[in-house]
């Protein structure tokens, strides 16, 4: 039997929940909107080393320069096995990095718990991001990205019509892309070594 507890998926939303990602002195070039498209993030090695908040190297300042850009950043991210206050407590502490980092806004973050396969909201299935769209109606993964770190991440891009950036897969997970059973999956999907690395793609 599956909690029930687990199944929800706490979101943050600095335009809807009074608390904003401030710096003591904003950036007066800060947009205003965010006209491009969306951005989909993991945390875990995309932003920082594994499950610490210990940041790659570039990781802040290509968050904050996708957002100069105008494109529209969502943290949307795997916490299994963890519990919500040790998640929010966490995802806390990375809004005040994000602020002290000069990142000004997110859209907004989703994160499941869920452990098994057949929880919707786990990766590969789709419930986070269809969750996401609903509440969120200007955001749509559809011609976006999600940068993930494995072949779970790539599925979820395939299913909701956004093209997949890996960053620094390992062997294992690149043996998975590259196997006939992926191979749809694979031609949608780019490797990069760093977030950094992908963000100097994108005009």
């Amino acid at each position: 039997m599956i909690d029930l507890k687990a199944m929800e998926i706490p979101d943050y939303n600095p335009s809807q929940s009074n608390v904003e990602i401030q710096q003591e002195n904003p950036m007066a070039n800060w947009p205003t909107s965010f006209p491009k498209s969306t951005i989909g993030l993991e945390r875990k090695d995309v932003i920082t080393k594994g499950d610490s908040l210990d940041y790659l190297p570039g990781a802040l300042d290509s968050i904050r320069n996708l957002r100069l850009k105008g494109y529209k950043v969502v943290l949307i991210m795997d916490e299994a096995g963890k519990t919500q206050n040790q998640v929010d407590a966490k995802n806390q502490q990375m809004m005040s990095d994000f602020g002290n980092a000069g990142i000004m806004s997110i859209e907004t973050m989703y994160y499941s718990v869920g452990t098994e396969k057949s929880d919707i909201y786990v990766k590969p299935s789709t419930g986070m991001f269809k969750r996401c769209e609903q509440e969120n109606p200007h955001i749509k993964f559809k011609g976006g990205w999600y940068v993930g770190r494995n072949v779970n991440d790539a599925k979820v891009a395939f299913k909701v019509n956004a093209k997949c950036a890996l960053i620094n897969p390992s062997e294992e997970e690149l043996k998975k892309l590259n196997s006939f059973s992926n191979q749809k999956v694979k031609k949608r999907t780019r490797i990069f070594q760093s977030l950094q690395e992908f963000e100097k793609t994108l005009k």
